[in-house]
C-alpha cells in the first residue's frame, strides 16, 4: 500500500505526458474509420456515426498494402535473423574470448555508432550496385544489417560480460567449445537481451524509410514507408484511404512490442547492469 502511495505522485505527473503521446494515434485512428464527409469537421476528435472499416478495405487493395506487408515482412526476418547470427557470437567472442586487439576491436565497432547512415550512403550504394544488389531486397537487408550491427554487439557484449567467466572455464575443463558454450549456455541464458535485440531491429527495419528510399527504386520490391508515402501522395485528397493505411503500416510493429514489452525491457535493463 506504502508503494501505491508513493507511485500516485508519478502516475499523476505521467498522465498527461501520456495523453499528449496517445493523442495523434487516437486521432489518426478515429478518422481512419469516418466517412469523407465526417473528416474535417469541426471536432477532429469526434467519433465517427458508423464505423468505416471499408476504408482500410478500400486502402489495402487499392494501394497494394498485400505486397507492401508481404516485402516489409521478408525484409524484416531477414535483418532480425542475419543480426542476430552476426551480433551473439561476436558480443560473446568480444566480451569472453581472449585475444589481440579485442579492445581495440570493439572500439571500432562503437565508433560505428557514432556515425550518421547519410554520411556513408555513397560507398554503401556504390558496395551494393557492384555487387549487383540495388534495387533487390537482398540488398536492403545487407545494407539495414551493417547498420545494425554496433548496437548489436554493444548490447549483447555488455549481456554477456556479466556472466560470470568461472562458467567459461568449467565448461572448457568439461572439454566443450567455443561454440558449444555459447550455444549450449550463453544463448539459453541469455534470451531477455536477444528478444530485446530482435524488438530494436525490428522496430528499426520496419519503419525505416531513407535506406530503403536509396536502395529499392521499383514499386514491387518496395516496403510499407515508401509504399505509404507513394500512396499518400496518390491519394492526397482521400483521407480516409491516407489515414488507414497509415494505421496498417504501424499497427503490427505495435501489436508486436505490446507483446513483447515487458522482456524487451528487461533485456535492456540487464544488458545495462551488466555491461
Amino acid at each position: 500500500m506504502t508503494g501505491s502511495r508513493r507511485e500516485l505522485p508519478l502516475a499523476l505527473c505521467l498522465t498527461p505526458v501520456l495523453i499528449i503521446i496517445l493523442a495523434p494515434f487516437i486521432w489518426l485512428i478515429v478518422s481512419s474509420l469516418k466517412s469523407p464527409a465526417e473528416i474535417g469537421v469541426a471536432d477532429p476528435f469526434a467519433f465517427p456515426e458508423k464505423l468505416m472499416w471499408q476504408n482500410y478495405v478500400d486502402a489495402w487493395n487499392i494501394g497494394g498494402f498485400g505486397d507492401l506487408v508481404v516485402n516489409s515482412l521478408i525484409n524484416l526476418c531477414g535483418v532480425v535473423a542475419l543480426t542476430l547470427v552476426v551480433c551473439a557470437p561476436a558480443g560473446f567472442a568480444l566480451a569472453k574470448i581472449r585475444f589481440p586487439f579485442k579492445e581495440w576491436i570493439f572500439y571500432l565497432f562503437l565508433l560505428g555508432l557514432t556515425i550518421p547512415i547519410q554520411a556513408i550512403i555513397i560507398p554503401l550504394y556504390q558496395v551494393l550496385q557492384a555487387l549487383g544488389l540495388v534495387n533487390s531486397l537482398p540488398g536492403i537487408i545487407l545494407a539495414q544489417v551493417s547498420n545494425g550491427i554496433p548496437f548489436g554487439i554493444f548490447l549483447m557484449r555488455s549481456f554477456f560480460q556479466g556472466v560470470p567467466d568461472e562458467l567459461v572455464e568449467a565448461a572448457k575443463i568439461d572439454g566443450a567449445s567455443y561454440y558449444q558454450i555459447l550455444t549450449r549456455i550463453f544463448l539459453p541464458i541469455s534470451k531477455p537481451a536477444i528478444l530485446a535485440l530482435v524488438v530494436i531491429s525490428a522496430l528499426s527495419t520496419w519503419n525505416d524509410f531513407f535506406l530503403p528510399l536509396i536502395v529499392l527504386i521499383s514499386p514491387d520490391v518496395q516496403t510499407l514507408p515508401l509504399g505509404l508515402v507513394r500512396f499518400a501522395g496518390t491519394y492526397t485528397s482521400e483521407y480516409r484511404l491516407v489515414f488507414s493505411g497509415t494505421v496498417i503500416s504501424f499497427l503490427p510493429i505495435v501489436i508486436l512490442y505490446l507483446f513483447t514489452q515487458r522482456r524487451f525491457t528487461e533485456g535492456l535493463t540487464q544488458g545495462a547492469l551488466k555491461g
